[in-house]
């Protein structure tokens, strides 16, 4: 696990942030809270199913989408919920559908607006889409509300390269280096 984290740490970082346990946000009461952390239990459920699976497999599709509805159905319940707007983040990465987990992101940012994890999420989804100049300002934002976090300051100048090197090549009409590739769908 070691060798991965340190060739992925912000893919690890997200999907740390996706599975991890949150108090879910409800003004309606304790019956409900019970009810959409078990909802948010099982979708979990069909994502940990899922993930070890080949990228291709049906099955893991299928696991996956019965995840993302199982959470958007709680979502639409619950629009506070930031446990499943996390959760519905880390299927949509899985799924690589980026533009789906950058929206659940910017959603998950406006019921937290003061989390500078979810700001760093973002930015990655955005490196992960290939849109650097948004990752940018989404850095700058985290590290405005945490200004000693190591890992949006190195994430910032890994975006600051890849984006120099996105401008080199260009001038000199080479393609870019294998860093500087978005990961796509």
């Amino acid at each position: 696990m070691k060798s991965i984290s340190k060739k992925f740490p912000h893919f690890i970082f997200v999907m740390m942030l996706s599975v991890a346990s949150v108090a879910t946000a409800s003004s309606t009461g304790a019956d409900k809270d019970i009810g959409e952390a078990a909802r948010i239990t099982q979708a979990l459920e069909l994502y940990a199913q899922a993930v070890p699976m080949d990228f291709a497999s049906t099955q893991r599709t299928e696991l996956l989408k019965r995840a993302e509805t199982i959470l958007t159905d709680v979502i639409d319940k619950n629009p506070q919920s930031l446990e499943a707007h996390r959760k519905l983040m880390g299927v949509y990465l899985q799924m690589r559908d980026y533009r789906k987990a950058i929206l659940t992101m910017q959603d998950a940012i406006s019921l937290s607006p003061d989390d500078p994890k979810l700001y760093i999420a973002l930015a990655i989804l955005y490196d992960h889409s290939g849109a650097y100049e948004y990752a940018l300002p989404i850095l700058d934002q985290a590290l405005k509300l945490e200004s000693n976090n190591k890992l949006a300051q190195e994430y910032r100048l890994s975006i600051q390269l890849k984006i120099e090197e996105q401008r080199l090549a260009m001038e000199s009409s080479s393609p870019p280096h294998k860093a500087a590739v978005p990961h796509s769908k």
